[in-house]
């Protein structure tokens, strides 16, 4: 079932005509989709992407900006995006145009050393990395609903927990086998390899993109006018919940986004440990996405939240155990407690936002969350690079974990006090 973009939308999921061995095809695609996309992802804006970065001679400042830009894209766009939707329909046309540009783009960020001189690679992938994010984000809105609405709300829970597990192994392999193989060449032969692999993988990513469902988008009826743009902000208990996960990803940008960075450029911690304890993370996160999402069935996405953040605070905090552990010793410590709390932490939110909200202005709702946390989003990553950059001249303890532990600690106590006064009220 190979679809265009001028084809004419169909009846799938949700839709009368739609029959169950179509939805099953459209599902079964989504699976191959997540693989591809994750292999893609790890490959060139994974973990690996820090060290492509210090490669071409980053600071500790530009890593933070650059590693930071995709979520300030969400802040600036995908809200505008969304906002479009109610004019431009075809969600399908849109997405496919704007990833097929995000994807060619970023395989081009590979060519830098081979064509720009040494002083202006850094700028160069930095104006690169923009537009692609750029379109990065004006797919975002009419992918995600798109895929949200091709779904049927009854199974999300345990399609979502079994796409998790999907990407989960992809992610392991991938990060493994990347980075071991780092180690075993120059740099330079090394990343050559890997954008030339990633670029393989973008066009089989691209390939299963285009073979998704045109499911219709039904407008709210309210056309572009400023109602359907304000409505989620008049939702008092959406607002509170999104603005502390908009805060919680701000201090997970300034400590986990920046864990690659510490164990290359400041513990001097080869590629093959890198690889190691992202590829535990990937695997910690499959059983982790599996028990998350049985618990789901069970219990609400708020009360499960309740769980989440404390988990999630703790894994910061673990990054101080090289005090009394070796360093290999602690990233398998750190890793494993990440990997089950950012599982639970990627899963409920989306949950959260796709299932707690009204289902005519989800685009609207999801728009306003994907702005609000890719706006705190990149301010993690951006100051915290900032601040590395100012601790140059601090004692090496506090760079290498003290920052962390200390950014850790703040994280619990949020987490015991705020989150239950804001996730603990009944909508």
């Amino acid at each position: 079932m190979e679809l265009s973009p001028d084809r004419p939308q169909e009846q799938l999921p949700h839709m009368p005509r739609s029959g169950k061995s179509e939805t099953e095809r459209a599902l079964r695609n989504g699976h191959y989709e997540a693989v591809s996309t994750t292999i893609f992802a790890n490959l060139l804006v994974g973990p690996y992407l820090t060290g492509y970065l210090l490669y071409l001679g980053a600071s500790a400042g530009q890593v933070g900006f650059i590693t930071a830009l995709p979520l300030l894209m969400n802040a600036a766009i995908v809200m505008i995006s969304a906002f479009l939707m109610e004019k431009f329909t075809n969600r399908y046309r849109i997405a496919m145009v704007a990833l097929l540009f995000h994807r060619g783009l970023l395989c081009a960020c590979g060519l830098i050393p081979f064509l720009v001189p040494s002083d202006w690679q850094v700028t160069a992938f930095t104006v690169l990395f923009v537009v692609l994010c750029l379109c990065g984000s004006i797919s975002s809105a009419p992918f995600t609903t798109l895929f949200a609405d091709m779904v049927p709300p009854d199974r999300r829970a345990r399609y979502f927990g079994m796409r998790f597990t999907l990407t989960g192994v992809a992610a392991s392999v991938t990060l493994l086998a990347a980075g071991s193989g780092l180690d075993r060449v120059s740099q330079a032969r090394g990343f050559a390899w890997l954008f030339i692999l990633g670029t393989v993988a973008a066009v089989i990513n691209m390939f299963y993109l285009f073979r998704y469902p045109n499911i219709p988008y039904k407008p709210t009826g309210s056309g572009l006018s400023l109602q359907v743009l304000v409505r989620p902000f008049r939702d008092r208990g959406f607002i509170r919940s999104i603005l502390f996960v908009s805060f919680w990803i701000m201090a997970q940008g300034s400590t986990i986004s920046l864990f690659s960075y510490v164990m290359l450029d400041i513990m001097k911690i080869n590629y093959e440990w890198v690889g190691i304890s992202n590829t535990l993370l990937a695997i910690v996160s499959i059983a982790a996405y599996a028990v998350w999402g049985k618990l789901n069935t069970k219990w609400s996405n708020r009360q499960l939240l309740l769980w989440v953040f404390p988990l999630n605070a703790v894994s910061v905090i673990l990054w101080g155990l090289q005090v009394a552990l070796p360093v290999n010793a602690m990233l398998l410590v750190v890793y494993t407690f990440l990997g089950i709390s950012m599982a639970g932490f990627g899963l409920l939110v989306f949950n959260f936002v796709m299932s707690d909200t009204p289902e005519k202005d989800r685009p609207m709702y999801y728009a306003v969350y994907a702005s609000m946390t890719g706006l705190f989003g990149f301010l993690g990553p951006f100051l915290g690079g900032q601040l590395f950059q100012v601790m140059k001249a601090w004692p090496k303890w506090f760079q290498a974990y003290g920052f962390f532990v200390s950014t850790g600690l703040v994280m619990l106590l949020a987490s015991l006090t705020l989150s239950f006064r804001i996730f603990g009220e009944k909508k």
